[in-house]
């Protein structure tokens, strides 16, 4: 275990964006998407696809584990330029980059249950807006995905807080408790409540793990010991890979012992697996395609649910139409909703660095993922068709 204090931020994660971040963003939510429209009517009976399809559900742990990665970098950058972290200017960050998207998600779905074309419960429409889907065992489909946005929202609010009162010494020993804790977690389910077997995958307290990984991933690479034992294990990354997908389409941890370490295994894999894309990313990673994906999966991920849909035979649930509608919606909610509110809170922020209030870290790392990281030697001309795209990533966030 790391017992030195976090040093600063290194000089690599400090400079310019790192565009296979974007790029592992884009991995994980084009994951997801397979995995619901690999069920969906006309999708090609093509096998490779459907067995990549069954194990889609890996991309909300990449989310996860970015997430934890990314916050944490952000929360450790501000503390280190300012002196100190400000849990207003996080939440008030956080909410310009969440809830327009997420509020007119929920219009969209509210006039979808109107006019008859979806069905969710009162519960529903309360776990939504209280960010509680994770708790509710059979949601309405187009809800159905909040869930993880559930998860994130919770570790919003335990996280920061946490990373306040802890000392900085501390970190690595308690994200290591927190990891050890998901599998505890998960066998008091099975001892306790096995009928709810089903929901580890869901719960907050029994998913937290997954974000911790990311976490004490961005807390190792300010100490010496620390990077040097992530650049070593990062060097190994296609086996990584190879391991992980091999496992995962296989099924080689089932039943409860699956369910009991699984969720860690895929965690700390992944946890290595974006440290090497910050470090030594593939090229397709950093394709302009990719970066674009990657910059608007959140409202990607937010708009597929309803027309990748393998319970609904109408039209707009079939392939490849679904998809098509799934990723307009995507572009109008990413032009439209996202990034006039993105503008809005970067005015604010620049109003407030104009007075004595030192910058705060740039809010970019963790939700469409605008991935801060070593500049690039190809220069910005290299990403112009993707900013033509989706625009100039946004310089927040957070998101699935």
């Amino acid at each position: 275990m790391l017992r030195s204090r976090t040093g600063p931020e290194p000089d690599w994660l400090s400079r310019g964006r790192i565009p296979a971040l974007d790029g592992l963003r884009a991995v994980a939510v084009l994951l997801v998407c397979l995995a619901h429209a690999h069920r969906t009517t006309d999708f090609p009976s093509l096998g490779p696809l459907h067995r990549l399809g069954s194990i889609g559900s890996v991309g909300v742990d990449i989310f996860f584990v970015l997430s934890g990665f990314l916050i944490t970098t952000l929360l450790l950058r501000e503390h280190e330029q300012t002196g100190r972290t400000s849990l207003g200017g996080f939440y008030l960050r956080r909410s310009f980059r969440i809830l327009p998207a997420y509020v007119c998600f929920m219009a969209f779905v509210a006039a979808l249950s109107w006019y008859g074309f979806a069905k969710p419960s009162a519960w529903d429409w309360a776990a939504a807006v209280t960010y509680t889907m994770n708790f509710v065992p059979r949601p309405a489909w187009e809800l159905g995905h909040l869930w993880s946005l559930s998860v994130e929202e919770h570790f919003y609010l335990i996280w920061p807080v946490t990373f306040l009162v802890v000392p900085r010494r501390a970190l690595p020993g308690v994200l290591a408790g927190t990891l050890a804790l998901g599998p505890l977690a998960r066998l008091a389910v099975l001892i306790w409540w096995p009928a709810e077997a089903r929901m580890t995958d869901l719960w907050t307290f029994t998913r937290l793990d997954s974000i911790a990984a990311g976490c004490l991933v961005a807390v190792l690479a300010r100490s010496p010991l620390g990077f040097r034992t992530l650049d070593v294990l990062g060097r190994w990354w296609p086996a990584a890979f190879v391991l992980l997908v091999a496992g995962l389409a296989a099924g080689t941890l089932s039943g409860k012992m699956g369910i009991l370490v699984t969720p860690t295994v895929v965690a700390l894999t992944l946890g290595v697996l974006v440290w090497a894309a910050a470090r030594r990313a593939p090229r397709w990673l950093e394709a302009r395609v990719m970066v674009a994906v990657g910059v608007g999966s959140y409202s990607l991920y937010l708009w597929q649910q309803p027309f990748l849909n393998p319970h609904c035979e109408g039209w707009y649930a079939r392939f490849p139409q679904n998809l098509i509608l799934a990723g307009s919606c995507a572009l109008a909610s990413y032009w439209l909703v996202e990034k006039p509110f993105l503008r809005i809170k970067s005015r604010l922020e620049a109003r407030g660095r104009s007075g004595n209030t030192p910058a705060p870290a740039p809010d970019g790392l963790s939700d469409v993922l605008p991935a801060s990281v070593p500049s690039d030697p190809r220069g910005a001309e290299y990403f112009a068709p993707a900013a033509r795209l989706v625009g100039d990533p946004p310089k927040a966030g957070m998101e699935p």
